[in-house]
């Protein structure tokens, strides 16, 4: 019996339920939901899937003939969807502004070629006694090693802390070339005329090393330690020269660099002299700790007669370290100097 009250129970709330449904539907809240425009049905029955007994027992009004459900007057509503707006595009025209004209110097463009910052310049000047003064410009190789060539005469400088170098350098021919070589290979060149070198005799002794060569003249017949002796040790200068009756000596060359290349060169004026006689000409080389017992080399050559003679090597044996202080003589590596009063 408690079973079909519970069955009565649910099967009238389901009724309710579908009855409370279209009355809602039917009200205001369907109009607020779907809008007014009303859609006519002529009529629709519902067919109940209950059975009779069921209803009865959920409702004790309902009657045997009550089978059918009748609805009538039904609106159907749609909602109004509107169509989708279209949002415009403007297309704005672009302002272009021209900006006020600089007052400024415009730069100026670079050259095609560029400058050379470190530029490496050499100047000659004709000097006295057919000597040519060499001024050099290098301030990118400042305290660099340098190699002055000449007619085959050839030493070893070095350039200063702002890479200049000013020296004299005898000329040996009257169109006379200077070239200056860098380590880098750098080279730089001048020319200078010196028709005055007709007017003397001059003679070269080279060589490269510590080894201490010396060049020694002994004018007309004058032995070692007279006034007539001109070596290092009592070299004159070009003063020596005015008067016309002696030479001098000028040494070339930084003995300080490494496996420096130096040379003392003997000049006199013979187209001056009013002495006839001979100058005797030899090469010495100091006996030290560093040389004893070995060979040292060197080169001769010279200007003689307005002409330049060809080098020639020179080989001196030293003695043993026994001998160190004394000296070795070369007598006559170039034939002596023939002077002739004028």
């Amino acid at each position: 019996m408690s079973h079909k009250k519970e069955v009565a129970t649910a099967v009238g709330t389901l009724a309710c339920a579908v009855g409370i449904g279209f009355v809602m539907q039917n009200g205001e809240v369907a109009e607020l939901r779907y809008g007014s425009a009303p859609v006519i049905v002529e009529e629709l029955k519902v067919q109940s899937t209950l059975s009779v007994d069921a209803l009865k027992l959920a409702d004790p009004l309902l009657h045997d003939d009550d089978q059918t459900l009748d609805v009538r007057s039904i609106t159907l509503t749609s909602a109004e969807v509107e169509a989708p707006r279209v949002i415009p595009v403007f297309a704005e025209p672009t302002l272009t502004r021209v900006g006020p004209v600089s007052s400024l110097i415009a730069p100026t463009a670079p050259e095609v070629q560029p400058v050379d910052v470190c530029p490496i310049m050499l100047s000659t000047m004709p000097h006295a006694a057919a000597m040519v003064k060499l001024s050099l410009t290098a301030p990118c190789l400042q305290n660099e090693r340098v190699t002055v060539r000449h007619n085959g005469l050839e030493f070893t400088e070095t350039t200063s802390a702002s890479g200049g170098l000013d020296i004299a350098v005898p000329a040996l021919e009257d169109h006379a070339k200077f070239a200056l070589t860098f380590l880098n290979g750098n080279t730089v060149t001048a020319h200078a005329e010196v028709p005055s070198i007709a007017l003397y005799e001059r003679i070269v002794v080279q060589w490269q090393g510590r080894d201490r060569v010396q060049l020694h003249a002994r004018e007309f017949g004058a032995s070692y330690g007279d006034s007539g002796h001109v070596w290092a040790g009592a070299a004159r200068d070009v003063t020596a020269v005015m008067d016309g009756n002696g030479g001098f000596l000028s040494r070339h060359g930084d003995s300080a660099a490494p496996l420096a290349k130096m040379a003392e060169v003997y000049t006199y004026p013979s187209a001056m002299t009013e002495t006839t006689g001979a100058v005797e000409i030899s090469i010495e080389a100091e006996v030290t700790p560093a040389n004893c017992g070995r060979e040292v080399k060197a080169q001769a050559l010279g200007v003689v007669g307005g002409r330049t003679t060809q080098a020639q090597s020179v080989s001196l044996a030293i003695p043993g370290c026994h001998a160190v202080g004394n000296f070795l003589v070369l007598n006559n590596p170039l034939p002596d100097l023939k002077v002739a009063a004028n």
